[in-house]
Protein backbone atom coordinates (compact mmCIF):
# COMPACT_ATOMS: atom_id res chain seq x y z
CA UNK A 1 0.00 0.00 0.00
CA UNK A 2 1.46 3.34 -1.06
CA UNK A 3 1.20 6.08 1.56
CA UNK A 4 1.51 9.78 0.89
CA UNK A 5 5.15 10.62 1.50
CA UNK A 6 4.47 13.94 3.19
CA UNK A 7 3.08 14.81 6.61
CA UNK A 8 0.01 17.05 6.87
CA UNK A 9 1.09 20.65 7.46
CA UNK A 10 -0.24 20.98 11.03
CA UNK A 11 1.21 17.61 12.08
CA UNK A 12 4.59 18.59 10.63
CA UNK A 13 4.41 21.95 12.41
CA UNK A 14 3.76 20.28 15.77
CA UNK A 15 6.52 17.67 15.33
CA UNK A 16 9.06 20.33 14.42
CA UNK A 17 8.05 22.52 17.35
CA UNK A 18 8.38 19.65 19.81
CA UNK A 19 11.45 17.88 18.37
CA UNK A 20 13.21 20.46 16.21
CA UNK A 21 12.84 23.41 18.57
CA UNK A 22 12.55 21.44 21.81
CA UNK A 23 9.33 23.08 22.95
CA UNK A 24 7.08 21.43 25.52
CA UNK A 25 3.75 20.12 24.31
CA UNK A 26 1.96 22.57 26.61
CA UNK A 27 3.87 25.50 25.01
CA UNK A 28 2.94 24.32 21.52
CA UNK A 29 -0.70 23.89 22.55
CA UNK A 30 -0.82 27.45 23.87
CA UNK A 31 0.84 28.88 20.73
CA UNK A 32 -1.55 27.02 18.43
CA UNK A 33 -4.63 27.59 20.54
CA UNK A 34 -5.40 23.90 20.96
CA UNK A 35 -5.46 21.50 23.90
CA UNK A 36 -2.36 19.67 25.13
CA UNK A 37 -4.18 16.43 24.29
CA UNK A 38 -4.52 17.58 20.67
CA UNK A 39 -0.79 18.27 20.52
CA UNK A 40 -0.03 14.88 22.09
CA UNK A 41 -2.22 13.23 19.46
CA UNK A 42 -0.45 15.13 16.65
CA UNK A 43 2.93 14.02 18.02
CA UNK A 44 1.85 10.39 18.41
CA UNK A 45 0.25 10.23 14.95
CA UNK A 46 3.10 12.23 13.40
CA UNK A 47 5.67 9.78 14.72
CA UNK A 48 3.64 6.90 13.28
CA UNK A 49 3.27 8.61 9.89
CA UNK A 50 6.95 9.53 9.75
CA UNK A 51 7.83 5.91 10.50
CA UNK A 52 5.54 4.80 7.65
CA UNK A 53 7.24 7.26 5.30
CA UNK A 54 10.70 5.95 6.15
CA UNK A 55 9.51 2.34 5.79
CA UNK A 56 7.95 3.15 2.41
CA UNK A 57 11.17 4.74 1.13
CA UNK A 58 13.09 1.72 2.40
CA UNK A 59 10.71 -0.64 0.61
CA UNK A 60 10.82 1.31 -2.68
CA UNK A 61 14.64 1.23 -2.64
CA UNK A 62 14.70 -2.47 -1.63
CA UNK A 63 16.68 -1.51 1.43
CA UNK A 64 17.14 -2.79 4.94
CA UNK A 65 16.38 -0.33 7.69
CA UNK A 66 19.46 0.39 9.80
CA UNK A 67 18.10 3.10 12.11
CA UNK A 68 15.26 5.59 12.44
CA UNK A 69 15.48 8.73 14.55
CA UNK A 70 12.03 10.31 14.62
CA UNK A 71 13.15 13.09 16.97
CA UNK A 72 15.67 14.28 14.38
CA UNK A 73 13.72 13.42 11.22
CA UNK A 74 16.06 10.93 9.56
CA UNK A 75 16.56 7.27 8.82
CA UNK A 76 19.58 5.29 7.72
CA UNK A 77 18.91 2.51 5.24
CA UNK A 78 21.09 0.05 3.34
CA UNK A 79 19.89 -0.70 -0.21
CA UNK A 80 20.47 -4.41 -0.84
CA UNK A 81 21.83 -3.88 -4.37
CA UNK A 82 24.31 -1.14 -3.49
CA UNK A 83 25.62 -2.36 -0.14
CA UNK A 84 26.24 1.22 1.05
CA UNK A 85 24.23 3.26 3.49
CA UNK A 86 21.73 5.81 2.33
CA UNK A 87 20.39 8.63 4.47
CA UNK A 88 16.74 9.63 4.32
CA UNK A 89 15.98 13.11 5.64
CA UNK A 90 12.43 14.35 6.06
CA UNK A 91 12.36 17.86 4.58
CA UNK A 92 9.57 20.04 6.01
CA UNK A 93 7.06 20.99 3.34
CA UNK A 94 8.65 18.64 0.80
CA UNK A 95 8.83 15.08 2.14
CA UNK A 96 11.75 12.65 2.21
CA UNK A 97 15.04 13.17 0.39
CA UNK A 98 17.62 10.41 -0.02
CA UNK A 99 21.38 10.83 -0.10
CA UNK A 100 23.65 7.87 -0.78
CA UNK A 101 26.95 7.50 1.06
CA UNK A 102 29.81 8.93 -0.97
CA UNK A 103 27.33 10.93 -3.08
CA UNK A 104 27.88 14.29 -1.38
CA UNK A 105 28.62 16.73 -4.15
CA UNK A 106 26.58 19.92 -4.20
CA UNK A 107 27.28 20.78 -7.83
CA UNK A 108 24.69 22.34 -10.13
CA UNK A 109 22.61 19.21 -10.71
CA UNK A 110 22.50 18.35 -7.00
CA UNK A 111 22.12 21.91 -5.67
CA UNK A 112 18.39 21.55 -4.89
CA UNK A 113 18.93 18.24 -3.10
CA UNK A 114 21.69 19.76 -0.96
CA UNK A 115 19.57 22.81 -0.11
CA UNK A 116 16.65 20.54 0.86
CA UNK A 117 18.83 18.36 3.08
CA UNK A 118 20.37 21.37 4.82
CA UNK A 119 16.84 22.75 5.32
CA UNK A 120 15.91 19.46 7.04
CA UNK A 121 19.08 19.44 9.13
CA UNK A 122 18.28 22.95 10.37
CA UNK A 123 14.58 22.31 10.96
CA UNK A 124 15.18 19.17 13.03
CA UNK A 125 17.86 20.83 15.17
CA UNK A 126 20.85 18.85 13.91
CA UNK A 127 22.84 21.89 12.76
CA UNK A 128 24.19 22.98 16.17
CA UNK A 129 26.77 20.22 16.16
CA UNK A 130 28.26 21.44 12.87
CA UNK A 131 28.65 25.15 13.58
CA UNK A 132 32.12 25.26 11.98
CA UNK A 133 30.90 23.94 8.62
CA UNK A 134 31.22 26.61 5.95
CA UNK A 135 28.98 25.46 3.09
CA UNK A 136 26.19 22.97 2.31
CA UNK A 137 28.59 20.18 1.41
CA UNK A 138 30.55 20.62 4.65
CA UNK A 139 27.34 20.67 6.72
CA UNK A 140 26.09 17.48 5.09
CA UNK A 141 29.45 15.70 5.50
CA UNK A 142 29.57 16.73 9.17
CA UNK A 143 26.03 15.41 9.82
CA UNK A 144 26.65 12.15 7.94
CA UNK A 145 29.78 11.58 10.04
CA UNK A 146 27.74 12.12 13.22
CA UNK A 147 24.95 9.80 12.04
CA UNK A 148 27.49 7.05 11.44
CA UNK A 149 28.83 7.19 15.02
Amino acid sequence: MMTMLKLPKRMEEVLLAVYGYGKRESEVAKELGVSKQAVSKFVREGRARLTEIFLEVSEVLHADLVRINLRKGYAIIKPRQLRVNAYVFYVPGCGPRVLFKGDIKCSEEARTLCKDIVKAIKAWGLIEVCNGASDEEDIIRCIIKLLEE
